[in-house]
């Protein structure tokens, strides 16, 4: 009885999502909560997240909606029913990442008792569909279809194929998949410049984790200049774990790769990322949170002044700090 209850719950929820989702034109104030409810959910902060997704998922907005169904997967350790309905409006809407979780979970009741209304669809559908349409898209010369096969075959030959196509989330994803070993290399060392070459060109594509990543490389080779230079170039782009480096080598806590000694911009950079993961309370503060004391007991009160407005003054002007969560991760 209890499973029919949910049946029916899921069933007029979906209906209200996808009704919705015909006229996702967002106003100013649910665009506003979709940029931060995404920005909250990059930072890895579901519960600040979820009411602002909530708000831009009930407008209709696709992405907001596979990112709360995300949210609420990731919170319940399954596909609950609101996660379904939310999966499957974002899949309506053409997000074959939605269409990828759906062909995960298991039956519902009605398919096992095989009386499911025809629009439902069995997650074999569901893998059906999102296959035939990256197929689709791929046919066109979309890379990131052809990245999303990879990812429904596991054929890593897709893979490679976005890589070379210039799709830079596949020229990272292929780097790391070959410095965790898989991949066979005859010649001594083509496996490390293999790894180099697309964290590269990953970087040179745009792509932030790419950029940290090739930066973590090169620092390894002892290019130290590289290093700083992509280091930095993440650091502007959003990157946290990149902010981190780039705040506390400015600040000589250590002097890994030779910058400028600067104090003021240190401490700026550390409150952003103190703002951005204020952690779990002042009782147990998040990295930023944690090094700001450190950074501030080196300055003078004016130089910490100076670094407040030098962090204002950067959030005018860079992106939302982000952990840059796998849209399809685990």
């Amino acid at each position: 009885m209890y499973k029919i209850f949910v049946y029916l719950i899921k069933s007029i929820f979906t209906l209200f999502i996808v009704c919705n989702s015909a006229w996702a034109e967002l106003k100013p104030e649910q665009e506003g909560a979709r940029v931060k409810g995404i920005s909250s959910y990059n930072m890895m902060r579901g519960f600040t997240a979820k009411p602002f997704l909530e708000i831009a998922a009930k407008a209709g907005d696709g992405e907001s909606q596979y990112y709360l169904a995300e949210l609420i997967r990731i919170r319940k350790k399954y596909i609950t029913a609101e996660a379904q309905a939310l999966y499957e409006a974002a899949a309506e809407q053409g997000d074959i990442y939605a269409m990828m979780r759906l062909a995960e979970k298991g039956d519902d009741l009605c398919h096992i008792m095989e009386n499911c209304p025809p629009d439902i669809k069995t997650p074999q559908q569901w893998s059906k569909a999102a296959l035939e349409l990256a197929k689709e898209r791929a046919s066109r010369g979309n890379a990131e279809a052809i990245y999303q096969l990879f990812l429904l075959t596991g054929n890593i030959d897709w893979l490679t194929q976005a890589a070379e196509m210039g799709f830079p989330r596949a020229q990272y994803r292929l780097g790391g998949i070959y410095e965790d070993g898989f991949g066979t290399f005859l010649i001594p060392g083509n496996r490390e410049k293999e790894i180099e070459k697309w964290y590269k060109a990953s970087a040179e594509g745009g792509y932030v984790p790419g950029m940290s990543s090739y930066a973590d490389k090169l620092k390894k080779l002892k290019d130290l200049q590289g290093a700083g230079y992509w280091t930095e170039k993440a650091a502007e782009a959003g990157h946290f774990g990149s902010m981190s480096d780039y705040a506390a080598w400015t600040a000589h806590m250590p002097d890994e790769v030779g910058y400028p000694l600067d104090l003021v911009k240190a401490y700026g950079l550390t409150l952003l990322m103190a703002e951005a993961d204020p952690g779990s309370g002042p009782s147990s503060p998040g990295y930023g949170g944690r090094a700001l004391p450190k950074v501030a007991a080196k300055m003078t009160p004016e130089q910490i002044e100076a670094g407040k407005a030098y962090a204002k003054e950067w959030a005018k002007t860079h992106p939302p700090l982000s952990r840059f969560p796998p849209k399809f991760g685990f």
